[in-house]
């Protein structure tokens, strides 16, 4: 449509259009993010929910929910494709990293800290530039008892002076999709790799591979082996049960697809509690000293 009819309705057009509507994305005057044909943040005729622009620029202890220049807090388009909200339909799924043969290699000597600008660092693998290693973890008070809290941490660089670039947070009440959810371990274990994985454009930094180390074999196995079994078998475990955080597996497999088409493939590496102690321990302060957060939340890197 021309300039002027989006004009007309108080629109301001992102770019060229690049989503599943026709018009694009755009921008009302009060900063939120809509479908152009609609003027929806979730539209089901043209498949987008942008609902996640709406927490731009909040900040949440010390640091912002989607993260971006503070002067025009702003998400690009390029962004808004990368964030959009996707189930997985099972076509992709995550595989195993297996470290080299007979070797008991932490993941910092095969990952070794890399600076890839003045103020970014990674883990990046001694043989292969294009791969990137992360660590996360989650944690929660009161597993399984009554009040349970949980927090969930991921760690994407070691940082400077000392001081590993981490990003942590409580786990939210409500899922991905709107669904009330329980506070456990397991679900802040896979809330931690899916922030991990939307909080970067890896490509961008010119990775094709990314590891993610956790000590959960919930999230490994469930990933690499189970998700398959879960998804021929229309969620239902081997007895005939619901598969618990359908959910957040759905969101999971949905990056995996989104990252494909993008080049970056998934690993997955198992390693021991002890290895992992820095998302470990970010993870369970969040728990513990974070504060409630009822809705889903997305959190950017600074572009």
């Amino acid at each position: 449509m021309p300039l002027g009819w989006y004009l007309a309705q108080g629109l301001y057009p992102l770019g060229p259009s690049s989503s599943d509507d026709e018009e694009g994305p755009c921008e009302l005057p009060d900063g939120r993010i809509v479908c152009g044909p609609h003027g929806l943040v979730t539209c089901g005729k043209c498949c987008t929910d942008y609902s996640f622009a709406d927490l731009n620029s909040k900040e949440v202890d010390g640091f912002a929910k989607c993260d971006t220049d503070d002067e025009n807090p702003r998400i690009n388009e390029q962004e808004l494709l990368r964030l959009r909200k996707k189930r997985g339909t099972g076509q992709v799924f995550p595989t195993q990293f297996t470290p080299p043969t007979g070797s008991s290699i932490m993941p910092t000597e095969l990952f070794p800290s890399k600076e890839i600008s003045a103020t970014v660092t990674r883990y990046i693998h001694r043989n292969d530039t294009g791969a990137v290693l992360v660590f996360t973890d989650g944690a929660c008070l009161n597993n399984g008892k009554p009040d349970p809290k949980a927090g969930w941490a991921f760690v994407q660089g070691p940082g400077r002076a000392d001081k590993p670039a981490l990003i942590s947070a409580r786990l939210e009440i409500k899922g991905p999709w709107g669904d009330e959810s329980i506070q456990s371990s397991n679900r802040a274990e896979l809330r931690a790799v899916i922030a991990a994985l939307r909080y970067q454009n890896w490509p961008g930094e010119g990775f094709r591979t990314i590891t993610i180390a956790t000590d959960s074999e919930y999230v490994v196995e469930g990933s690499t082996k189970w998700a398959k079994t879960w998804v021929t078998n229309n969620w239902k475990t081997s007895v005939g049960a619901d598969v618990k955080n359908k959910d957040l597996w759905e969101m999971l497999m949905g990056e995996a697809e989104k990252w494909k088409d993008q080049g970056l493939s998934i690993q997955f590496w198992r390693i021991p509690r002890e290895w992992n102690e820095v998302a470990d321990e970010a993870a369970k302060k969040a728990a513990s000293e974070f504060e409630d957060i009822d809705g889903w939340t997305d959190y950017l890197a600074r572009r």
